[in-house]
């Protein structure tokens, strides 16, 4: 796992209750089965890390002790959506961490809100948390590399080979949503054509599913 500088720790426990705003009894109750204890560990920022900002003033990063098992995206879109900065979550269970990160896009109107976008997870004690390291010139970067050095292969797998690489972390996700898009259109026809008893019409699904797969 990356070291961070010691300039950027915060150590800073948070109270659960500082998300329960605005989130219904169910939610709450997440919070309380799954979660032990919340700590603000770092403030990757300007003034912490040293480097520039062109969209995001800082990132943090967040230890999630868990009671037992997973966390539901649900309470990790709920902390996401009331820090209006990235966050570089690392879930801990007993010896064993993985690192979760989201990727946001900062509202245009208020720097204070940001859109809660897609998730990515290492596995547990994965090879990569090795390889997560502040990399970038700016603080941007350093978000946008975070979210590679997580989704690995993932992000990789959704580019065309026949196209260049996208040139944003945006162009990236993006095409990774289009990807899952289409397996799952894929995989609807794949259910349709064993059950549908028209030869005819099979024929028809089978040409639309090897159009979807050409575009993959």
């Amino acid at each position: 796992m990356v070291a961070f500088p010691e300039y950027a720790r915060v150590g800073r426990i948070i109270a659960k209750e500082n998300f329960y705003s605005n989130i219904d009894t169910a939610t709450k109750n997440l919070f309380q089965s799954e979660i032990a204890r919340i700590t603000w560990e770092y403030k990757l920022a300007p003034n912490t890390i040293n480097l520039p900002t062109k969209q995001w003033p800082e990132i943090e990063v967040v230890r999630i002790t868990l009671k037992n098992g997973e966390i539901s995206e649900k309470v990790l879109k709920t902390i996401d959506s009331v820090i209006p900065y990235p966050i570089l979550f690392l879930l801990e269970k007993g010896s064993i961490t993985k690192a979760v990160i989201c990727y946001k896009e900062q509202s245009q109107k208020d720097e204070d809100t940001a859109k809660v976008d897609t998730y990515f997870y290492t596995e547990w004690n994965d090879p990569r948390l090795s390889e997560i390291k502040i990399d970038g010139l700016d603080i941007d970067t350093v978000f946008s590399n975070f979210v590679r050095q997580i989704a690995g292969e993932k992000l990789a797998s959704a580019k065309k080979a026949s196209e260049e690489a996208p040139k944003s972390i945006k162009e990236d996700v993006e095409a990774l949503k289009e990807r899952e898009k289409i397996l799952k259109q894929i995989a609807t026809l794949d259910r349709r054509i064993k059950t549908e008893p028209s030869l005819g019409k099979k024929q028809e699904l089978a040409e639309e599913r090897y159009k979807l797969r050409q575009l993959l």
